[in-house]
């Protein structure tokens, strides 16, 4: 398209080829807002494929620890890990796609994943606080079958449960679930002598006794044990750095505002240009 005006005295014509307008006209933000889109949806298709293949394996593997452990009826990991890390996939691609190719359609269905994933995270993070008890408890309660599980053959064959339960009282200086005699209570193993006079293992051993065999022997009067149980433990270490987790999920949000903000832009930009060029 070609617009002629008249100008001043001498008449003369200045011709404007909009057809020249394009990308070689674009801006240093304009360029930047196309680079950041492409960057940022290449890290989610990663982390979205990672997420997906983890949740593919834990779903098919034969591990008695994942299937005791991570499935349940409601709150199932593998499947959750699979439709998250599959969502991750769509909006990366769509976003990737979007901008490299100036796509407007598949611009439009990245803005509005964007705006359903934080609706979404608003929705968890109001359950997480309404569901505070329920969410305790299932944990609790999950806790005190890993400690069952803990030398059975079939439910621990790889013995992750065990190694995952002695990495957590060891670094969280803790003992059992509320305290050392839950290991009497819900694991035969260790009820030698009765609930009140049985074994640990050597985990809940301070530091200073790691080493010996025969420290988790009868824990009634024990003091080479650590008496706190790992609900306590590890609700404190929560409570303590609840600013970090606070930091990081408040960066996360500005993150995603600012994403969504870049794209409208470029989102526009093209929309102008295609108006420019028609």
């Amino acid at each position: 398209a070609v617009v002629s005006t008249q100008s001043g005295h001498y008449g003369r014509e200045h011709k404007l080829n909009l057809s020249k307008m394009g990308e070689t006209d674009r801006g240093c933000c304009d360029k930047c807002a196309k680079s950041f889109i492409m960057a940022i949806n290449i890290v989610i298709v990663l982390v979205g494929g990672a997420i997906l293949a983890a949740g593919v394996y834990w779903q098919l593997s034969d591990t008695g620890f994942y299937k005791e452990i991570f499935n349940h009826d409601i709150f199932n990991i593998p499947i959750l890990s699979i439709v998250v890390g599959s969502l991750l996939l769509l909006v990366g691609l769509a976003g990737f796609l979007g901008a490299c190719c100036e796509a407007m359609f598949l611009l439009k269905v990245y803005m509005g994943f964007l705006i359903v994933i934080m609706l979404l995270e608003i929705i968890l993070a109001v359950g997480c606080v309404a569901m505070k008890t329920t969410v305790e408890d299932y944990a609790e309660e999950r806790t005190y079958e890993m400690i069952g599980y803990v030398g059975n053959a079939t439910a621990d064959e790889e013995g992750i449960i065990e190694a995952t339960l002695n990495l957590v009282q060891e670094n969280f200086e803790c003992c059992g679930v509320t305290g050392p005699t839950d290991w009497a209570k819900y694991n035969s193993i260790y009820n030698t002598s009765g609930a009140e006079e049985g074994n640990v293992p050597t985990s809940c051993c301070m530091a200073d006794y790691s080493s010996d065999d025969t420290c988790g022997d009868s824990f009634a009067s024990n003091e080479k044990i650590y008496t706190d149980g790992c609900k306590t433990s590890l609700w404190n270490f929560i409570e303590t750095n609840l600013l970090y987790v606070g930091i990081v999920c408040g960066s996360i949000c500005i993150l995603q505002i600012m994403i969504l903000i870049i794209a409208s832009k470029f989102r526009t930009m093209l929309e102008d240009e295609d108006y420019a060029n028609f």
